[in-house]
């Protein structure tokens, strides 16, 4: 798994490469972690357009981030999920906690600047 982070209007958007699965999930949500300022609303894109699959502990963290991003009054939201994942987001009822856009451009315009 890739992780690369792109700075746009002050929202971080985070891009994935590869399969979310054991083992790697904590370095995703260790990278995310850095970016969250204290004192400061965090807003995040996470695109996943290039991520064919993601286990159970992989949303655990995409859904443990989200707690502590809207603690900080900050926003999480998600863009680019490809069918499978966007199926279990509906399946797990996550997709009605999450945000969830089609492209990282209808993401970013979401946020108010």
């Amino acid at each position: 798994m890739k992780i690369k982070v792109v700075l746009k209007n002050d929202v971080h958007i985070i891009k994935i490469e590869g399969p979310i699965k054991a083992g790697n999930e904590f370095e995703l949500g260790e990278k995310i972690e850095e970016y969250i300022k204290k004192g400061k609303a965090p807003k995040f894109i996470i695109d996943l357009k290039k991520v064919p699959f993601i286990n159970s502990a992989g949303l655990g963290i995409f859904l443990n981030i989200y707690k502590h991003v809207d603690g900080l009054k900050g926003r999480m939201v998600f863009a680019n999920l490809n069918s499978d994942i966007e199926n279990l987001m509906e399946i797990t009822k996550l997709a009605s906690i999450f945000e969830i856009f089609k492209t990282a451009d209808e993401a970013l315009e979401s946020f108010d600047f």
